[in-house]
């Protein structure tokens, strides 16, 4: 079935969940088949409002595709699990898979073709053309559909809210009041929702302001920023009525807005309700109003988001508490049951104070401030609602119980808390103020809490230990408290009962630091037998109870019994008292000699028992002690041996063995005895083979024997421990040597490199004693060379012969010894073998010294002519030859000769004629003329032609006729002579015999294959008295025998072999026909026909060769002549394997070869093959004048060409690189190859096309992620083309920094931007991120989303706040284990601060400014005003990155004028150091007077 073949999404339902009407949703998925034989064409519908991409496509056998689902409706839509059904049809291809691209119909090809405009400037224009589907067959039988379900809900949101405005009470300024609602989705889809303010700050109305304060603008829909910080604000208090607490939000304008949504944005799920906020938190006195807008996405057209009008009074309070709020009791922390002050119920108003202590008797002050909002002084004071109690005093007390504020002023108000116990405890106060009658009750709250300091272990065992002997523990105490303490232990809590025995404790006192473990260490020493208890008391300061440790210990005593059996059979029990002797008499060099011990424990307690030798060290090694440390359990027994090795002859003495038990005796033994060897003598211990040449095979073998002698009265077992190697040989065999015999050992030195060798032979004598024979040795290479490398060829020229020339070789020894050869000349060419032709001098037992120079003279005295020649002189060492130079040269002389000097006609009959083939051959170097005394040929024989000239290396063919005239007459002419230029004259000889036709005698007929032979046998029988001399006469050029034949009287049956070797093959069929004449003395004469069939010729060998896949390879073929002539071969190759034409093979040389007369020349046939496989060819050599040939059988087996090219690859992290191979398409069709590479850094097109004929370029690109190096494989395949492997050396270096951020913020403010960083990885990534300057501040975590090829920009905020003037850096660093990690540098620019404002204040009021302490320690600030009608606290100190508020308070214009008054409010360090103490932040107020 197909769909076993298909995957279509693991998942298959989608879901798209909650849409919007109008925006576009995409979801992706992927499609694979899983079949690796047939591909599939898949179609997808187009239902509205669902879109695929592709929506048609192909799938190839082991291929996937990613498909988009695109969403997208301009109506409400509900699809629950809609199913759309994919068309899935398998097909088959036109063409070879190989061969078909990947298609869907989406693929675009981009061309830019002529726009057939006329212009200067090329006319070109773009052409996007989709890429025409592949031709295939759908085969309709396996036609399946393949489901997917999709659910989405499109639709409009809708809301409903009850409220549309909301008045809050009159709230006193600093303080918070709370509205809630709720805020319902009642769509079919989630709801968005976020608030906004109306574009107008909020309008407000003071009874006090002047009427021409209008409202100003803000910022238009100004969202509510959910990064504002919040500051904690104290109660109000003002005729008895208090709210909740509030929260201010700071902005970076000067405007404060009062009202507040939370929460300010979100999501409501379908049929849920998000409860909503309203808050006021008024700053200033006044009546304030707005609207605040909520902004809710994909409503329906025409419908409205929600608007919430807001309304809010704020009145002045006459005083105000910064005090931070507790919910003691609003979130009923307290017990119900307690009361208010002396047992009635507790005030509704009652304001919390709350402490913690750490520990008891300390003291906790808690400190606040009381401010006075109105424009005159008034007194204040404190008094407690506890009775006084001395016995049980209140561990509360009032620091300033009281005083007076002036306006705008603000008191500290301190409280103390000492805790004497860890309970809770309360106390009511009261706060009042009398000139206006107002009474506030306090309740202070102190919690103590146990410091956590403890012991890690609440009890501590020693078990038992020996009497006299310390042990000791260590415990922890550990303080898990911010804050150190002081300890200590008591001394009485140290000493057992009876103060016996004690416990050492280290420390008894000290100071343990916050968040440690301090070790105390408790030594104990038993001085009695039994059990022992003690209680550790340690006391803690501020620590309620104090710490208590448990020890248990117990004592007792060692009781120990050790017994010697010696070799003898005597027990000895050893003595710790005294020195025990023990002897262990004489014994032989490796004997082992061995004593028995028994270690006994007769007590109730296990004990220990180690061994020792004392006394020189080198006697030492002779003794064993096992086992050295052992247990001994109580009422046990353990057995040891001691056992005495020497390991040369002497005697031993002045060694102890100790044995130590533990938390016991020690016992003593003196150890003696004697050693003796065997007596066998070695004629050498050490040989040292000197400076030796690099062994080469054939030469002469360093060699030296070591005679070995027993000189002992019995035999002796000799053993060579040594293992032979490459460069030492030992000849050896294992042997017993009788008394006084000896034997000799070849020791051989092979030396392979010129380096220093040393080698330990160990000779073991009787398995027991050893014998060490060092041998040494070095290497050294032979440098014998000619001193000028430019006469390592010794040229003589062209001579002419008698002429006579000397040559000169200069011959050096650059080697490290001296040595003595002999110079040899294998010579090639004959005529160089003869007397004194060529000479050396000298030649044998030359001795050359490092360094020292020879003098060689070769004579060259040619006597005729001698063809070029290339002779090498070799260097004989030892057997071993090593070329040093050649020799070349010629003798160039007139050199013409008769292919043969005597042609016999054999008999011919009478008035008839035979006609021979003479050639003349000119192998010499100069032309002559030539001219034969033809007279002297009559009257039977004649030649043609009879003069002429002959040129170097041409032959000249002469016809010779013999005419007999006389019947039965012989006819013999004896050196005929042909005259030559400048030379001898050739001689002929030329017979025959005139004989009258006589019938044949018999038909022999001859087989073989050409240029082979066959011998047949005929049989001659002479019947006569006399003894015949026969004469045989051949006629045909393709038989021989015997020129003479002897056959005695009356020898019947004599054989006569005649051979048959055909030269060249029957043509058309004709056999070779000749004949074999016998004259008898009797004048008649025998005669044979000879016939005979040449047939093919068979292989000359058949060649099997395996090579290696795109790899030239030459394989020579040996062409032999067998003609006395040269001859010029066409050279054919006939493919056997394939039979077809392959094209990715090539397989040639050269198209003819010249092979001399009777030589060999190698034919040199090179192959090459891009894939593997086997070829096999014959190789025909056909000779085109005669048609004959020779031929091989040639057979390639192609393996695979390994790596081919080895492609280094470094790059930075997330930096991409490329490389490119080329690869040459030698075929005439196009190919495609398609890439495989398992790297997941490296990116390649998975297939490629090269042009017929033609070489193609593929590129990759490798962006790694990590820092590392990696070595991977590359494989570039075509089916007739092979595989092409690359390895791959990658190495990613680490990454540069990412594009630096730069801030640029006055001091005292923050500045936010993003760094940005590109995600490369596929998947979603989890990056870490921290900076490595306090200044910049960054989230923790941030989430990229997944990248593909050129990644994902992910955004990381950075807020810089700086902490000082001037210039600061820092790194971001942002890291993963999947994506790697990115450095962004930060580059901060603190300035100087900008001066702000202008502020206004009221006449008669005050204003707050907060102001942040952005330094990294506690600062003291100076704040001064210029214009003394504005008044403010002068010094502050604020701690580090804390915020405090400055209050400004102006009294109005003192002249009486209502003109404004400006002045600058100045803040400066004053305990600044360096650049701090320069720096000032400028506000700029203004006071009106209405």
């Amino acid at each position: 079935m197909l769909e076993d073949l298909m995957a279509s999404a693991r998942v298959d339902h989608l879901q798209f969940g909650d849409c919007q009407v109008g925006s576009v949703y995409e979801v992706t998925f992927t499609m694979t088949n899983r079949s690796q034989v047939n591909a599939v064409r898949f179609e997808w519908p187009v239902p509205a409002p669902l879109r695929f991409s592709p929506q048609a496509g192909h799938l190839h056998a082991g291929c996937s595709k990613d498909i988009t689902v695109t969403l997208r409706s301009r109506a409400a839509v509900n699809l629950r699990k809609s199913l759309v059904k994919c068309k899935l049809s398998r097909i088959i291809f036109q063409q070879p898979v190989d061969q078909v691209p990947d298609w869907d119909n989406h693929m675009r090809t981009v061309k830019w073709i002529d726009s057939g405009k006329s212009s200067n400037m090329p006319s070109k224009k773009k052409v996007t053309e989709t890429d025409p589907e592949p031709a295939h067959t759908v085969l309709e039988e396996n036609y399946q559909d393949l489901d997917l379900y999709i659910s989405a809900v499109i639709d409009y949101a809708s809301f409903s809210s009850q409220v549309k405005e909301v008045n809050f009470k009159d709230t006193m300024v600093f303080q918070t009041r709370v509205f809630e609602f709720d805020l319902t989705n009642t769509g079919t889809v989630q709801l968005g929702f976020t608030w906004l303010l109306s574009s107008d700050e909020p309008a407000k109305a003071v009874s006090f302001a002047n009427p021409q304060s209008s409202t100003s603008r803000g910022p238009t829909g100004t969202i509510f920023d959910t990064a504002r910080k919040d500051l904690s604000s104290g109660g109000t208090f003002r005729g008895g009525s208090t709210t909740e607490s509030f929260l201010s939000h700071a902005y970076s304008s000067s405007s404060t807005y009062p009202f507040s949504m939370e929460p300010i944005s979100g999501i409501i799920p379908v049929g849920k309700s998000q409860k909503i906020k309203v808050k006021f938190s008024p700053l200033e006195v006044g009546e304030f109003e707005n609207s605040i807008y909520c902004q809710i996405p994909n409503l329906a057209p025409g419908a409205q988001g929600l608007m919430v009008a807001v309304k809010g009074k704020s009145l002045l309070p006459y005083c105000h508490f910064d005090l931070v709020e507790s919910d003691y009791i609003s979130s009923h922390k307290r017990n119900p049951d307690l009361g208010g002050p002396n047992g009635e119920p507790l005030d509704i108003n009652t304001r919390v104070i709350e402490f913690s202590a750490l520990g008891v008797g300390t003291k906790n002050i808690q400190t606040f401030t009381i401010m006075n909002p109105t424009n005159k002084t008034y007194s204040y004071r404190w008094i407690s609602e506890e009775d006084e109690n001395l016995q049980n005093p209140s561990p509360f007390m009032c620091l300033t119980e009281g005083g007076l504020i002036h306006p705008e002023k603000k008191a500290e108000i301190s409280f103390q808390f000492t805790p004497q116990c860890l309970d809770l405890t309360e106390a009511f106060w009261t706060f009042q103020i009398p000139e206006h009658a107002i009474s506030v009750p306090f309740l202070l709250v102190g919690r103590a809490t146990d410091p956590l300091i403890s012991l890690d272990v609440p009890h501590l065992t020693f078990s038992s230990l020996l009497m006299g002997h310390e042990a000791r523990a260590t415990v922890f105490m550990i303080n898990n408290e911010e804050q150190e303490f002081n300890f200590a232990f008591e001394d009485s809590s140290c000493f057992s009962e009876g103060y016996v025995n004690n416990l050492v404790v280290k420390p008894m006192e000290g100071v343990i630091p916050g968040m440690s473990r301090l070790p105390i260490d408790i030594y104990f020493t038993p001085k009695c037998e039994g059990e022992m208890n003690f209680n550790l008391i340690c006391r803690v300061k501020k620590k309620a109870k104090p710490l208590t440790l448990n020890v248990k210990a117990e004592g007792y005593n060692m009781k120990v019994e050790i017994r010697c059996k010696e070799s003898n059979g005597v027990v000895t029990e050893l003595s710790p008292s005294q020195t025990n002797a023990i002897n262990f008499d004489e014994v032989g060099v490796n004997e082992c000699v061995q004593c028995y011990f028994t270690l006994i424990n007769p007590g109730k307690f296990n004990f220990n028992i180690a061994s020792e030798f004392d006394g020189p060290k080198s006697l030492q090694q002779y003794f064993a002690f096992s086992p050295a440390e052992t247990m001994v359990e109580a009422g046990q027994s353990v057995s040891a041996i001691l056992s005495f090795t020497p390991l040369k002859k002497g005697f031993v003495k002045g060694v102890e063995l100790r044995l130590k038990v533990t938390y016991g005796p020690t016992y003593v033994c003196t150890l003696t005895g004697s050693s003796v060897t065997p007596a066998v003598h070695f004629s050498f211990t050490s040989h040292n083979f000197g400076t030796c040449f690099i062994y080469l095979p054939g030469m002469s073998l360093y060699k030296q024997t070591l005679v070995i002698k027993n000189n002992e009265d019995k035999p002796v077992n000799l053993d060579c421990l040594y293992t032979n190697t490459a460069h030492l040989e030992v000849t050896w065999r294992v042997v017993v040597i009788k008394p006084g015999r000896s034997i000799e050992v070849p020791i051989t030195f092979y030396p392979r490199e010129a380096i220093f060798y040393k080698e330990l032979i160990p000779f073991e004598i009787n398995g027991l004693s050893q014998q060490i024979v060092e041998i040494q040795g070095k290497g050294t290479e032979m440098k014998v060379t000619v001193l000028d490398p430019e006469n390592r060829i010794v040229k003589f020229g062209a001579l002419l012969p008698g002429q006579v020339v000397k040559r000169t070789a200069l011959i050096v020894n650059h080697s490290l010894i001296s040595l003595t050869f002999n110079l040899i000349t294998k010579l090639n060419v004959m005529e160089l073998s003869e007397s004194k032709v060529l000479t050396m001098t000298p030649c044998s037992n030359i001795t050359l010294k490092p360094q020292e120079t020879c003098k060689v003279d070769i004579v060259f005295s040619p006597n005729k002519r001698i063809p070029q020649f290339n002779e090498e002189v070799t260097l004989d060492y030892s057997g071993c030859l090593r070329p040093l130079f050649l020799i070349n040269g010629c003798c160039q002389a007139l050199e013409i000769t008769l292919d043969q000097e005597h042609i016999p006609f054999g008999a011919v009959v009478y008035q008839s004629h035979a006609t021979r083939r003479l050639l003349m051959m000119n192998t010499g170097d100069i032309g002559a003329r030539f001219q034969w005394d033809f007279k002297k040929f009559a009257p039977n024989f004649s030649i043609t032609p009879t003069k002429g000239y002959i040129t170097p290396g041409m032959e000249v063919a002469f016809e010779v006729i013999y005419r007999p005239t006389e019947l039965g007459k012989e006819s013999l002419h004896k050196n005929l002579p042909c005259t030559i230029q400048g030379s001898k004259p050739l001689l002929l000889t030329l017979s025959g015999v005139c004989v009258s036709v006589s019938g044949v005698k018999e038909t022999v007929n001859f087989s073989c294959q050409v240029r082979s032979k066959q011998t047949q046998t005929i049989m001659l029988s002479n019947r006569t008295n006399h003894t015949w001399y026969l004469h045989p006469i051949f006629e045909g050029e393709h038989w021989e025998g015997p020129e003479f034949l002897i056959l005695e009287a009356h020898q019947q049956n004599r054989p006569y072999e005649i051979t048959y070797r055909p030269l060249t093959m029957n043509l058309d069929n004709r056999k070779h026909t000749g004949s074999v004449f016998f004259p008898l003395p009797d004048g008649t004469g025998w005669l044979y026909i000879l016939q005979g069939t040449a047939e093919a010729p068979k292989a000359v060998a058949n060649i099997y060769r395996e090579v290696p896949s795109k790899t030239p390879y030459v394989e020579l073929l040996p062409v032999e002549n067998w003609l006395n002539k040269a001859q010029r071969f066409r050279v054919i190759v006939d493919m056997i394997k394939p039979e077809k034409q392959d094209l990715s093979m090539t397989i040639k040389g050269l198209d003819y070869i010249d092979v001399l007369a009777g030589s060999k020349r190698d034919y040199k046939l090179n192959f090459f093959s891009y894939k593997e496989g086997i070829f096999s060819a014959k190789v025909i050599f056909r000779n085109d004048a005669t048609s004959e040939y020779l031929f091989y059988l040639v057979s390639f087996k192609v393996l695979s060409a390994g790596i081919i090219k080895t492609i280094d690859m470094t790059t930075f992290v997330r930096q991409s690189t490329s490389a490119s191979i080329k690869v040459e398409n030698p075929l005439p069709y196009p190919v495609f190859f398609t890439t495989d590479c398992r790297v997941p850094d490296i990116s390649i097109p998975s297939q490629f096309a090269v042009q017929a004929n033609s070489e193609g370029t593929i590129s990759f690109d490798f962006q790694p992620l990590k820092a590392g190096e990696t070595v991977g494989r590359l494989n570039l395949h075509q089916s007739d083309l092979g595989t092409y492997q690359y390895e791959l050396n990658l190495k990613a270096l680490p990454g540069r920094p990412e594009k630096p951020v730069y801030f640029q913020v006055p001091l005292g403010s923050n500045q936010a931007l993003n760094a940005k960083f590109i995600n490369y990885t596929r998947q979603k990534t989890e990056y870490a991120c921290k900076t490595d300057n306090p200044d910049f501040h960054v989230e923790k975590i941030v989430y990229a989303a997944p990248g593909g090829q050129g990644g994902t920009e992910v955004n990381v905020e950075v807020n810089f706040e700086p902490s000082q003037l001037g210039e600061m850096r820092g790194n971001l660093y942002v890291s993963s284990l999947i994506g790697g990690e990115y450095v962004i540098p930060l580059i901060g620019l603190a300035q100087y601060p900008k001066p702000q404002g202008p502020i206004q204040i009221k006449a008669g009021s005050s204003t707050i400014i907060p102001f942040k302490n952005v330094f990294y320690h506690h600062m003291t600030y100076s704040i001064i005003v210029e214009n003394p009608a504005f008044s403010v606290k002068a010094v502050d100190t604020v701690r580090s990155k804390k915020t405090n508020n400055i209050t400004v308070s102006f009294e109005g214009n003192t002249s009486g004028h209502k003109a404004p008054i400006t002045t600058k409010l100045i803040v400066s360090c004053l305990s600044g150091i360096g650049n701090e103490a320069g720096v000032k932040w400028i506000y700029y107020l203004k006071g009106i007077t209405p």
